[in-house]
């Protein structure tokens, strides 16, 4: 093994121990030496890699992000190989996302205070990859499913679905982070009220508003 292959494993395991750290303890708990400690190295190493706390925050937050829709693109597979039209692609896409973010409520508490800590210091303006992807550029897998809609025939072409999709991220991430912080929202009808907030933003991609007269 190389020297920069050793150098991109311990790399990699100093940002994973820094997710994991940050998901128990918080961002306001941890120190670098923490991190150093559960990754098995030394705390001038973690600063070799990475130069400030909040590098580390957001390696974390982009591993994070990272898996989430790297087990979506596996989920959209299987609905798009079953030739699903593509507005009920995008609902089990939204499905999905909202009972994840449910089932790990650790996780988004840490991507909650990610972002405000990086917005805080600007650092969400200058990074191109931040999510959510712009939909003119990306491939993830609910813009997949919203262009299949808008070819099938199955989603509104009258619709601003561009909007849709940044509203539909922002909504089901925001209402996701406030039940993460709230104990009371951990109980049994969370689940019914992230599948009617789904449902809400699937009748907007068919475009039932027009159908009803409204604009």
């Amino acid at each position: 093994m190389s020297l920069e292959e050793i150098r991109e494993q311990n790399k990699q395991r100093v940002v994973q121990a820094a997710l994991d750290v940050f998901v128990c303890q918080g961002i306001a708990g941890t120190t670098v030496a923490d991190i150093a400690r559960a990754a098995g190295v030394t705390e001038r190493s973690v600063y070799r890699y990475y130069k400030t706390k909040l590098d580390l925050v957001q390696a974390a937050a982009y591993l994070y992000y990272d898996r989430m829709t790297q087990e979506a693109n596996l989920r959209a597979q299987k609905v798009c190989a079953s030739g699903v039209p593509g507005i009920e692609q995008v609902r089990q896409i939204l499905m999905f996302y909202s009972h994840m973010y449910l089932e790990y409520p650790a996780q988004i508490r840490f991507c909650a205070d990610a972002e405000m800590a990086l917005s805080s210091a600007g650092r969400e303006k200058e990074d191109v990859n931040w999510p959510p992807e712009r939909f003119e550029i990306s491939d993830s897998p609910l813009v997949r499913a919203i262009r299949c809609g808008l070819e099938d025939g199955t989603i509104s072409s009258e619709i601003d679905v561009a909007s849709l999709y940044y509203n539909a991220y922002d909504s089901i991430l925001g209402v996701m982070e406030k039940m993460s912080y709230d104990r009371r929202s951990l109980r049994q009808d969370a689940k019914a009220r992230m599948d009617q907030l789904c449902d809400l933003f699937v009748a907007a991609f068919r475009g039932d508003c027009l159908k009803n007269g409204q604009k």
